[in-house]
């Protein structure tokens, strides 16, 4: 099984702040749909201002997440493919804990290889910002990430990137979502 992005927009924005609760409202049709697929849900990073959402998924194949988001009548930005880079396993976060996420193209593409060499370079940077990558979803052509960062502001990361000189689409704070445990639902 391997892991596919699902990236949202909303207009007008969901209602913030963001909890597991509100989240499997806003997904609840999506359920029965990604359950008949046997797709996982990990977890979602929906934005502080309501209007944008991340969610990983394990599949069996990525094309199992646009049927079931088609089938579900959720509308998407974009559907992909991607390579999970993991400092740490998001798993273990705290529920609904505050990230900063990075979106950022590449050309030419990242390799894993690169990506290791240029954290290392800017490891100074991490630390005088205060910034710690937390994981980065990569798609397979290595041209577009999700970096997730544990961070006090965007700012902090936006400024991260500038030092490092790493173009970047947008960087936004979130909330992480992530199965509750405690219960039978499947989720999305």
């Amino acid at each position: 099984m391997g892991f596919a992005i699902s990236e949202m927009s909303y207009s007008p924005p969901l209602c913030v702040p963001m909890t597991y609760d509100r989240w499997m409202q806003v997904t609840q049709s999506l359920d029965g749909c990604i359950e008949a697929r046997n797709i996982q849900w990990q977890y979602s990073l929906v934005s502080m201002q309501g209007d944008r959402s991340i969610c990983v998924y394990q599949v069996p194949y990525t094309d199992a997440v646009r049927e079931a988001y088609r089938e579900a009548g959720i509308p998407f930005q974009r559907i992909w493919q991607a390579d999970m880079w993991l400092e740490q396993n998001p798993t273990n976060f705290p529920q609904s804990c505050s990230l900063a996420i990075a979106e950022v193209n590449y050309n030419p593409p990242i390799t894993k290889a690169m990506y290791e060499s240029r954290k290392h370079q800017a490891e100074g940077c991490f630390h005088e910002l205060n910034v710690q990558h937390a994981f980065s979803a990569v798609s397979m052509d290595g041209t577009y990430s999700i970096c997730v960062f544990f961070a006090t502001t965007a700012e902090d990361v936006r400024s991260l990137y500038r030092k490092i000189g790493q173009p970047f689409e947008r960087v936004w704070k979130a909330t992480f979502i992530q199965p509750n445990t405690d219960t039978t639902s499947p989720a999305s």
